[in-house]
């Protein structure tokens, strides 16, 4: 039988799952925290996508090497010119090591280099661009330690690459 929390302790475990997805966690002692604020809000969703969101995903995850924050939305109703309904993902990790951030960064850049990306010199230490230019948007960004990316997904009638780019732009210069 678990004991009840004392003073100023919270009534949810490390690792416990709450109902909106999102896991509680202590952050690693030399880990500085991820501040959720700067990062993918509902109004941006809203701004991308052109339309009313919901949260899809929410989650926060502590490895040996990075603290990993990640969340999503979709649109709430099909775009009727499109036929599609859209959704925004955002990921941002937090490394130990700037070594493990340029590692991770490297790996997808270079994965997805021959299926033509465009790298971004004005965006973070390093970022890129890569679009189909039909179903989706995806921008990855490293600065410092922190490595972001968000990728749109079913690109319909009422998304905005411009809201996508000032987004992405606001969220580095938080980092």
């Amino acid at each position: 039988m678990a004991s009840k929390p004392g003073p100023g302790k919270s009534q949810s475990e490390p690792g416990e799952k709450l109902a909106d997805s999102t896991t509680i966690l202590h952050a690693h002692p030399v880990m500085k925290p991820i501040d959720r604020s700067p990062f993918l809000t509902l109004a941006d969703a809203e701004k991308i996508l052109g339309e009313p969101v919901h949260v899809i995903d929410s989650s926060t995850i502590l490895g040996p090497e990075s603290l990993t924050y990640q969340c999503g939305y979709a649109a709430n109703e099909m775009d009727s010119k499109t036929q599609k309904t859209g959704a925004i993902y955002f990921l941002v990790e937090r490394f130990n090591e700037l070594s493990g951030a340029q590692k991770r960064y490297s790996f997808i850049m270079e994965s997805n280099r021959d299926n033509g990306i465009k790298e971004l010199k004005d965006v973070g230490d390093e970022a890129y661009f890569h679009t189909d230019g039909e179903n989706f948007y995806f921008i990855m960004v490293r600065k410092g330690v922190n490595v972001f990316n968000m990728k749109m997904n079913k690109i319909t009638s009422t998304t905005s690459l411009d809201a996508f780019n000032d987004v992405a732009r606001q969220i580095t210069a938080a980092l």
